[in-house]
C-alpha cells in the first residue's frame, strides 16, 4: 500500500466519530419507542366514545435526516392540507399501520383519508379555510371566511334556488331527494347557533355542505349568459368545501360518503375548471364497489325500502359518470356491464310521503316524471356502453375467454332498440318548460351521437358502407344544427361535452363528403355551406367561454376551406345554387367585419366566383372568429327540418 493511499484512509477515519455506530442506533431505538407510543395512543383514542379515530402526527425530525411519519389526522389545518400537494404520499415507507375502519380512510393502511383525496382533486384557492364552522348558519358571518367563499342568501332567494336545481336546468341525475334539501335548509336557516364538536354542529356542517352545494349547481343553470352569476356559483362552492374534511370524517354511513363525492362531481362536470372529474368519479366509483352497490343479491332486496332506492339512485348516477367520461374520453369503463345486476330506481317510489309538502311546485307527477327521464337516459348509457365495447374493445387476439361479438347479428339487434330507446322517449310537455330536458334539441342531439357512434369508422370497421356513410352525414348536420340551437336557448350547460360532440359531428360530416360520391351528388351546395359555417359559429361562440375551443374552430375552419373548395371544383354546376343563398340569407344576417380584406365581400347574387364563395371560410382564425361570432344567432336555413325524422336514418 502506498504511503498516500495509508495517509488518506487515516483522515477519514478520524472524520468519522468513533460513536457513529452507537448514534445510529440510539436514533432507531428512539423511533421504535415513539412509534409504540403512537399505536397506545390510537387504541385508547378508538375506545373513547367521541372519538374521532384519528391519529396525531409524529414530531418532526430536527437532527441526522430521520424521516418524518405520516400519519393521517382529518381535523387538519388548511395550510398543512393543501400547500404542498406532495404531503400527501412523502414518504409512504414510514406510514403506520393503521385499522381500515378509520374514519373513511382510503386502503388497507396507506394513512390518507377521503377527505385529503377529495382535496387533491379538486382545485380551491389557499386562502379558504377548512373546518371553518360560524355561529349563527342563518346570518352571514364574516370571520374566518374567505372574500372568495360566500355567505347564505336570504332563505327566499335559498327557496328559488333549490326550486332551478329541481327543475334540472343542467343535465343532472337526482342525487338528492327534494325533501332532503329542503329539511337541510330549514336546519341552517332555523337551527339554534352551533357549538364547535358537538354532535348538533356536525348535523348542520353537513347540511351546510349540502345546502351550498345546491346552491352551486343550481346557480350553474341560471348563470348561463349572466355574468355575475358565475361568481356567486363558485363563492357557495368555495363555501362548501370548508365544511368538506369535516363531513367526509364524520359521515354516519357511507351512502352519505357518496353523496358528498357525487354533488362534487356533478359541480366539476359543470366546471371543470374547479377539479378533476375523473378522479371523482374514480373515487365514487371506488365506494361504490365497496359498497356492493353494483350487485343486488337477496339481502339486498329485503332491506329497507328507502335504502334500497337510494342505493340504486346513488350507483346508476355514478355509473353514468363514469360512462359520460369513458366513451367521450375513450378510456376503459371502470366497471363492466356484466359485473352489474343492479335494477333501476323505482319512479313511483316515495310518491305518497311527498304529496304534502308545501311552499313548492313540485308534485308527484313531476317527481315521478323527472325519474323516468334519468333512467331513460341511463338506458341510453347502457347501450353507448355496449356499442362501445363491440366496437372500441381492443383485444390482441380472439380466446374462449373472450369471443369477438358478430358484428353482423349484433348490428341487426341494436338499431331496432335504439329507435324503441328514441320513440319511448317521456312526453316533454310533462317537464318544466325551463328543464334541458324538455327541449327536444337536446334529445335530437343525444340520439344523433349515439348513431355517429354506432356507424362512424372505428377499430372493427374501419370503412363504413354506403348506408352508414350517408347516415352519419344525416345525424352529423342533425346534431350540428341541434348544438346551434342550444346554444342560441342558452342551454349548453357542460361546454367541454357538447365541444367534443360538435367537433365529432363537423369531422364526421367532412369524411362522408370525402368518401361518398353519392352524398356529394345529392346534397346541395347551400346545405354543406350552412352546416359547416353552423359548426364553425357555435365553435367561435364556445370559445368565449371554453378556451379549448379555439384551436377546434380553427382547426375545422381549414379543413372545411378544403373540403368546400374541393367540393366545388368537383361540380361546377353546383355554382348555380348559390343565388338564392346570397340573396336571402347573407345581406340580411351577415355584415362584413371591418378591417379584414378577405371578408370584404361586394355581393353580387348573379355574379359571384368560387373564390368570392370560398372566402366565407378563410384560414385566419381569429378573423373569422370575430367575424362569426354574431353566426350563432343566424337563423337555421330553410331547407333543413329541425324537426327531421330521425327514424329515417336507420333505414
Amino acid at each position: 500500500m502506498r504511503v498516500s493511499d495509508v495517509v488518506g484512509e487515516s483522515r477519514r477515519q478520524s472524520e468519522v466519530p468513533r460513536s457513529y455506530v452507537t448514534n445510529l442506533e440510539t436514533q432507531v431505538e428512539l423511533l421504535k419507542k415513539e412509534l409504540n407510543e403512537l399505536r397506545q395512543q390510537a387504541q385508547h383514542d378508538s375506545m373513547l366514545p367521541s372519538s374521532k379515530t384519528a391519529f396525531s402526527t409524529a414530531s418532526s425530525v430536527k437532527h441526522g435526516g430521520r424521516p418524518q411519519d405520516i400519519i393521517d389526522e382529518p381535523n387538519i389545518s388548511a395550510e398543512s392540507s393543501i400547500s404542498d400537494p406532495r404531503d400527501l404520499v412523502k414518504s409512504m415507507a414510514f406510514v403506520m399501520l393503521g385499522d381500515s375502519n378509520a374514519p373513511r380512510f382510503m386502503g388497507t393502511s396507506s394513512g390518507i383519508t377521503l377527505a385529503k383525496m377529495m382535496v387533491a382533486a379538486i382545485r380551491i384557492d389557499p386562502s379558504i379555510p377548512l373546518s371553518t364552522t360560524v355561529s349563527d348558519p342563518g346570518v352571514a358571518s364574516t370571520s374566518g371566511i374567505s372574500a372568495a367563499a360566500s355567505s347564505l342568501p336570504p332563505r327566499r332567494a335559498a327557496d328559488h334556488i333549490v326550486d332551478v336545481y329541481f327543475q334540472h336546468r343542467t343535465p343532472h341525475f337526482p342525487i338528492l331527494e327534494r325533501e332532503q334539501v329542503e329539511r337541510a335548509v330549514d336546519n341552517i336557516y332555523y337551527s339554534t347557533p352551533l357549538t364547535h364538536g358537538t354532535e348538533h354542529s356536525r348535523m348542520v356542517e353537513k347540511d351546510l355542505l349540502t345546502v351550498y352545494m345546491v346552491f352551486a349547481i343550481g346557480l350553474c343553470g341560471m348563470s348561463i349568459g349572466d355574468i355575475g352569476r358565475p361568481l356567486q356559483s363558485e363563492g357557495c362552492f368555495n363555501s362548501a368545501i370548508r365544511y368538506l374534511e369535516s363531513v367526509l370524517t364524520f359521515s354516519k354511513n357511507d351512502l352519505e360518503t357518496l353523496t358528498t363525492v357525487l354533488l362534487f362531481a356533478q359541480y366539476v362536470a359543470l366546471c371543470p375548471s374547479k377539479g378533476s372529474l375523473w378522479q371523482l368519479t374514480g373515487m365514487a366509483l371506488r365506494i361504490c364497489i365497496d359498497m356492493g352497490l353494483h350487485w343486488e343479491t337477496e339481502s339486498v332486496l329485503n332491506m329497507d325500502p328507502v335504502i334500497l332506492d337510494a342505493r340504486r339512485r346513488l350507483f346508476w348516477t355514478t355509473y353514468n359518470f363514469d360512462r359520460m367520461l369513458s366513451i367521450t374520453l375513450g378510456r376503459p369503463f371502470g366497471i363492466v356491464d356484466p359485473s352489474i345486476s343492479t335494477a333501476l330506481p323505482n319512479p313511483f317510489f316515495g310518491t305518497s310521503s311527498f304529496a304534502g309538502a308545501q311552499n313548492t311546485s313540485y308534485t308527484d307527477d313531476s317527481r315521478t316524471h323527472y325519474k323516468r327521464i334519468a333512467n331513460h337516459v341511463t338506458a341510453l348509457y347502457r347501450l353507448r356502453s355496449e356499442i362501445k365495447h363491440v366496437l372500441y374493445h381492443q383485444l390482441r387476439g380472439t380466446t374462449l375467454a373472450y369471443p369477438r361479438p358478430n358484428y353482423s347479428l349484433w348490428i341487426r339487434d341494436i338499431q331496432p332498440r335504439l329507435q324503441e330507446w328514441r320513440a319511448s322517449i317521456p312526453s316533454l310537455s310533462e317537464v318544466h318548460p325551463q328543464s334541458i330536458f324538455a327541449s327536444q334539441a337536446w334529445w335530437n342531439a343525444t340520439y344523433s351521437n349515439t348513431l355517429l357512434l354506432l356507424h362512424r369508422p372505428n377499430p372493427l370497421i374501419q370503412s363504413p358502407s354506403p348506408e352508414s356513410l350517408r347516415l352519419c352525414f344525416d345525424a352529423s348536420c342533425n346534431a350540428i344544427q341541434c348544438i346551434k340551437a342550444l346554444q342560441r336557448e342558452q342551454k349548453i350547460a357542460i361546454i367541454w361535452i357538447w365541444t367534443h360532440h360538435l367537433v365529432s359531428a363537423g369531422l364526421t360530416m367532412i369524411y362522408c363528403l370525402w368518401h361518398s360520391a353519392e352524398i356529394r351528388e345529392t346534397t346541395s351546395i347551400d346545405h354543406i355551406m350552412n352546416t359547416m359555417q353552423s359548426c364553425t359559429s357555435v365553435l367561435s361562440a364556445l370559445a368565449e367561454r371554453f378556451p379549448g375551443a379555439a384551436g377546434c374552430r380553427n382547426a375545422f375552419e381549414t379543413l372545411s376551406a378544403a373540403t368546400l373548395k374541393w367540393c366545388v371544383e368537383k361540380d361546377p354546376k353546383s355554382m348555380q345554387q348559390k343565388e338564392a343563398m346570397f340573396s336571402t340569407f347573407l345581406p340580411a344576417s351577415y355584415q362584413p367585419a371591418s378591417g379584414y380584406d378577405s371578408f370584404e365581400l361586394q355581393v353580387q347574387p348573379l355574379h359571384v366566383s368560387a373564390e368570392e364563395l370560398l372566402l366565407m371560410f378563410p384560414n385566419d382564425g381569429l378573423g373569422s372568429g370575430e367575424s362569426l361570432s354574431m353566426a350563432a344567432q343566424w337563423p337555421i336555413s330553410s331547407n333543413f327540418d329541425f324537426t327531421m325524422d330521425l327514424e329515417s336514418m336507420n333505414e
